[in-house]
């Protein structure tokens, strides 16, 4: 009796699965961006599991299945979206912070380019001024995220020789905190406290100020 002959291996089944995987990052991706959309549309309170998934037009248990809920989901737009400023924002074009000599100079200007960053950040603005009140997930995703562009940028500040660390990183955090703040009022109003803080100008004349701020804490400091 011939032997019988082995059907050859088949190649419909990992194109099969290559295009299920394909299928599934496209549907996350369209949740994700749909995050997005309903943020900028309608603020946090605009979020929810059925909203989102309208909005991406996908069965709403596609969710739970890729992200495990309304929380994961938001911590993978948190994790994907272009919410917080990128290194290369912080340190300007080829990263010509890093080649300053003016350490003073140097780091107003990365404060500076992250006021500049933010203005641009509808979203951002609303969830900044959200989480002085209230913290949900999102929230709490996002901070996730600002904590590591923060050590990104330590990071390589401190490898260029600039001194991050002691009081000169607290007095960077306090200006980001106060950064944080006027951004975010400056949408409502012209002047805090006496400081202009709506146009470009108002901007460049407050990271004049945070040079010299930090330029005598340097000099105190030698």
């Amino acid at each position: 009796m011939a032997a019988k002959k082995r059907a050859p291996p088949s190649v419909e089944a990992p194109v099969e699965t290559d295009g299920r995987k394909l299928r599934r990052l496209r549907t996350e991706e369209r949740l994700v961006s749909a995050v997005g959309e309903l943020l900028r549309e309608g603020g946090v309170a605009a979020l929810g599991v059925n909203a989102v998934a309208e909005r991406a037009e996908v069965e709403k248990v596609l969710v739970y299945r890729y992200f495990g809920g309304l929380d994961g989901l938001m911590a993978a737009y948190a994790a994907r979206s272009d919410f917080w400023p990128t290194l290369d924002e912080l340190l300007g074009p080829g990263r010509e912070v890093l080649r300053d000599t003016d350490p003073a100079r140097a780091v107003a200007r990365v404060l500076g380019n992250y006021a500049r960053a933010l203005r641009k950040r509808k979203v951002t603005l609303d969830l900044l001024a959200f989480e002085c009140s209230q913290r949900n997930a999102l929230t709490v995703a996002l901070e996730e995220v600002r904590e590591r562009r923060s050590e990104e940028l330590y990071a390589a500040l401190a490898g260029a020789g600039f001194p991050v660390s002691g009081p000169v990183g607290a007095v960077g955090a306090l200006f980001s905190a106060a950064i944080n703040y006027l951004t975010v009022r400056g949408r409502d109003i012209r002047v805090f406290g006496g400081l202009a803080v709506r146009t470009e100008s108002d901007w460049d004349v407050i990271e004049g100020a945070m040079e010299s701020a930090f330029r005598a804490l340097l000099v105190a400091r030698a």
